[in-house]
């Protein structure tokens, strides 16, 4: 009797659930495409400023992902009206069902992907005591500094109103 090992699924470092639909992650390597693929993702989101990987590319390319890259790995820049026009632009892609299931990554799933998912988080109604302890599991205990700028970005975009 011979048994077939399944093949293992290795996810994207920093891999997470945010919404239905939508994840997040770091930048998927060749490893990571098979686990992709079972995702049936329709949209990625690139968050850096760097070119795509070419066989990420390849990857995207040949599964028919729509492919979205911004860059606000600059995350002085949220500040600006070019910077919160562009924050709109990612948060009406990535709530907007007909995306789903997307994928929002930048290179280590950490920074500027935790912005973004802080944002939604916010949108969702969580408090920020639940956004930053989150962030602070993905980019590590920030001692205030980061944690002040979602608040900021998200008062930018309108979405902290009193």
């Amino acid at each position: 009797m011979t048994t077939k090992t399944p093949k293992v699924l290795v996810p994207p470092i920093n891999f997470s659930l945010v919404s239905r639909g939508v994840y997040r992650s770091g930048h998927p390597n060749r490893k990571n495409f098979p686990f992709l693929l079972g995702l049936s993702l329709k949209t990625i989101i690139y968050l850096e400023s760097t070119t795509y990987r070419p066989d990420s590319q390849s990857f995207v390319d040949s599964s028919f992902i729509a492919l979205h890259t911004y860059d606000i790995s600059d995350e002085s820049k949220l500040f600006t009206p070019k910077g919160k026009q562009v924050v709109e632009d990612i948060l009406k892609l990535v709530l907007d069902t007909r995306n789903h299931p997307l994928l929002i990554h930048d290179d280590m799933g950490k920074s500027v992907v935790s912005v973004i998912c802080a944002l939604v988080r916010r949108m969702e109604r969580w408090s920020l005591t639940g956004i930053f302890a989150e962030g602070d599991m993905f980019a590590g205990q920030a001692g205030g500094s980061e944690g002040s700028g979602i608040g900021e970005a998200g008062r930018e975009v309108g979405l902290f109103r009193k």
